[in-house]
């Protein structure tokens, strides 16, 4: 019988999507975009007042699968 072992994988989910602005410049919005806009894991947010920012981000992100490795067995692994 083969005994399961645990193993770290890391995943990395990149969303791209885009933020549309009212600002008084370029500069502006991408500050606003920085310190207004966000994604939570469910939600795209923003503090902006609605009539100042739109987005349109995929639901759907790009999934990167790591090489990932084997877990150290703890104690209660063992048993």
């Amino acid at each position: 019988m083969v005994k399961n072992r645990r193993f770290k994988i890391p995943v990395v989910f990149e969303f791209s999507g885009e933020f549309e602005i009212v600002a008084p410049s370029l500069s502006a919005a991408k500050q606003h975009a920085q310190q207004h806009c966000g994604l939570t894991l469910g939600t795209v947010h923003s503090t902006l007042p609605p009539d100042q920012v739109e987005w349109n981000f995929s639901c759907h992100p790009t999934k990167k699968v790591g090489k990932g490795c084997r877990c150290k067995e703890s104690i209660t692994d063992r048993e």
